[in-house]
């Protein structure tokens, strides 16, 4: 009975949380939206993103089921099962980016008609009403996926253990990951190629507003919002959310097998994955600009209330259950340390900072002397940035661990309680990610209606409400990535504890993993090359960023020398090429970089050995998280001080100001491709390797005990 209760609240609260996303998606379609001109740009925007996402989902369709029929083969016994898993896991993860894309697309130009008729508070309440659609969306989505897949496989294959039906469902895990990776790299090509090209241009060669509609590029940056931050990250935060529940699943499964009756810790992450659900569907009903009308705290209130909901939550449940309270501290620990990396990436890339500490601010005064100054003003922050972050995230793990080591009474202890105290924590981390991808799913909105409003000729005053908005929403997603970051360093963690785990169930003793012994040469050279990936993957999205928005810049320079109409406004510019660019090119670019991080994981167990394996998991962890975090909050500080620059509050008629803004522009396309494209897709390659490793152990320790003459 304690498992079809656990079962059935996972699976209620995502039904709830999906009723409530699509009555809200009914509210926000209700919405006024805004005169003839406003509906045209967003219905270009509209089908440009129908079109990118329609491409690219037929490629990762041919990617799925040609991986689903490999994964059928290769895997004796509960191949067809895993297969199954996968193919499911990948279907759920395109339904959530699918939605993020029709609800940011239909709300652009509500948010912007909400602020052309109403001001700030009407269309912050529009965009961010939109925003949640989507994160609680992801948030049903992904309970109601794993609960009733393990429902599936547990009434379709009686008799199998828990471990086993977790290991089953790795291939759901598995899914998710994979087209998160191409969403997320496909997207952020996408939309920094369009950007940068915009701004190169337009901005700095043509002297024109970003979102001018005399730019050919302008409508291909705005489909670049939605495929990169809604489809994008809907699927890379619903990845990370689906992988740290099923890690500390296998882990809990595992322990629950040494106890007779056996103990709830196997579902009990679904349990708390449920109630941060129902903390953000409370949550996102307390969202509200204060009499300021300053977005920013609004959204970090609506956080702190919600992580507040979880904490009350989790232990009334605990309590309910009759479980011990120390179980609650792991996902609080969790949960803080996602509050606290929030509160580190707010601090470095708003226009607040904290106290005499100001970043930005900071970082407008380098650009007003050189484009150098600005770029290496950034890149110092964003190295600063890391260091609150880590130490956060390792008190966290310190914290889970030594109480999950010492929790003897509720059935734990040992280093195989603390790695689960662990566990729970990246669940913790992200069980409240329905108000988390609200928030950043609110970004894109906003910004997309700055440049419908541009582009529509609204007032000044409704340009100036969307700015302010827009910079709220720099910072939200800046806030957003740190949150998905630190989860998926804490997930992958949990996730390669389960790959050592996992390899005592294997055939051969002599590969079982027991130490990670950094001074055994094998391990030292996994580590070192683990440390490589996320550094060559970074370099492969980047230089597809420069590559494919060359092709773009070319394309804008072509049409303003042909049609000398279009910048004197008596013309249109041909906006579908751009689209076009940028939806063949993003597709191609990214494609080497996900082979490359699944096949090199696969080559280094199976010609190092398993130990070496997890080395390579350790050394990618180190510094994929450390290079995420550095690109994340540096990237967000360029583009807000850009904010601050091109601002109404800002002296547009000092001394040389064209150059200040230059500089600002230039800082800001360098940091483009670090937040939008390398920095938030590497946790997601983090999670991609560590679930490759582990779903395809048994294929890696067959080849090495092939090729060591093990057999």
């Amino acid at each position: 009975m304690v498992a079809e209760a656990f079962l059935g609240t996972s699976i209620l609260s995502g039904i709830l949380a999906i009723f409530v996303a699509l009555y809200t998606f009914r509210q926000v379609n209700q919405a006024d939206e805004g005169n003839e001109r406003m509906r045209e740009v967003s219905a270009l925007i509209e089908e440009g993103a129908y079109s990118f996402i329609k491409v690219q989902y037929r490629n990762l369709m041919a990617f799925t089921l040609v991986l689903a029929v490999l994964i059928a083969i290769v895997f004796s016994g509960f191949g067809i099962a895993i297969s199954i898993s996968y193919v499911l896991g990948s279907l759920a993860s395109m339904a959530a980016g699918y939605v993020g894309i029709i609800v940011a697309t239909k709300a652009n130009r509500r948010t912007a008609a909400a602020a052309a008729s109403g001001g700030l508070n009407p269309a912050f309440n529009v965009a961010f009403k939109a925003g949640s659609v989507m994160g609680l969306m992801i948030a049903g989505i992904a309970l109601v996926g794993l609960g009733s897949l393990y429902w599936l496989w547990n009434s379709l294959l009686p008799g199998v253990e828990a471990t086993e039906l977790w290991e089953i469902i790795t291939g759901f895990s598995f899914g998710a990951s994979t087209v998160a990776l191409f969403a997320k790299a496909g997207g952020g090509i996408y939309t920094k190629t369009a950007d940068m090209a915009a701004d190169i241009v337009g901005k700095i060669e043509q002297r024109i507003p970003e979102d001018d509609p005399r730019n050919p590029a302008a409508v291909a940056d705005a489909v670049g919002d939605n495929v990169g931050d809604v489809a994008g990250t809907g699927a890379d935060i619903y990845d990370s959310n689906v992988a740290s529940i099923l890690a500390a699943s296998i882990l809990g499964a595992a322990i629950d097998a040494t106890y007779s009756p056996a103990l709830p810790f196997g579902l009990l992450p679904l349990v708390i994955a449920a109630m941060g659900t129902i903390a953000s569907v409370i949550g996102v009903f307390l969202v509200r600009p204060g009499p300021s009308g300053d977005p920013g705290p609004a959204l970090n209130r609506g956080t702190y209330l919600t992580t507040v909901l979880f904490s009350v939550l989790v232990v009334l449940t605990l309590s309910f259950l009759n479980l011990d309270l120390t179980i609650a501290l792991f996902a609080i620990a969790g949960l803080l340390a996602g509050v606290f990396i929030g509160f580190t990436s707010d601090v470095f890339t708003s226009d607040r900072g904290l106290g005499g500490f100001k970043p930005v601010p900071n970082m407008v005064v380098a650009a007003e002397k050189s484009a150098a100054n600005l770029i290496l003003s950034g890149y110092s922050y964003g190295l600063l940035s890391v260091v609150p972050s880590v130490i956060g995230i390792a008190c966290a793990l310190v914290a889970s661990f030594v109480l999950g080591a010492n929790a003897t009474s509720v059935g734990l202890g040992g280093v195989e309680g603390g790695i689960f105290g662990v566990a729970i924590a990246a669940v913790g981390l992200l069980s409240t990610n329905g108000m988390i991808m609200s928030s950043d799913a609110y970004g894109p909105i906003v910004d997309n209606a700055r440049g419908v409003i541009e582009q529509a000729g609204a007032p000044r005053e409704a340009i100036a409400a969307c700015d302010k908005l827009d910079a709220s929403g720099n910072t939200a997603k800046a806030i957003t990535k740190g949150f998905a970051i630190g989860a998926s360093a804490i997930s992958v963690l949990a996730l390669f504890a389960a790959f050592i785990s996992s390899t005592r169930h294997l055939p051969f003793p002599e590969l079982v993993v027991t130490v990670v012994n950094l001074a055994n040469p094998f391990v030292m050279a996994g580590a070192l090359i683990g440390a490589l990936v996320p550094v060559g993957f970074s370099a492969m999205l980047i230089l597809g960023v420069e590559d494919n928005s060359e092709r773009m810049i070319t394309e804008i320079r072509r049409q303003f020398a042909e049609d000398p109409g279009i910048l004197e406004g008596t013309s249109k510019p041909d906006y579908d090429r751009c689209i076009t660019i940028a939806t063949t090119g993003a597709i191609r670019e990214l494609m080497p970089g996900t082979v490359m991080a699944i096949m090199v994981t696969i080559m280094t167990g199976t010609f190092l050995g398993l130990n070496a394996l997890a080395g390579y998991l350790g050394g990618a962890v180190i510094t994929g998280l450390v290079m995420a975090l550095l690109m994340d909050n540096s990237g967000g500080a360029w583009d807000n001080a850009k904010k601050i620059i091109e601002s109404p509050d800002y002296d547009h008629n000092r001394p040389r100001y064209e150059e200040v803004h230059e500089n600002s522009v230039l800082g800001d396309m360098v940091g483009d491709p670090f937040k939008d494209t390398a920095g938030p897709s590497i946790n997601t390659l983090l999670v991609v390797i560590s679930l490759t490793a582990t779903l395809f152990l048994p294929v890696i320790a067959q080849m090495h005990a092939w090729l060591t003459g093990l057999i």
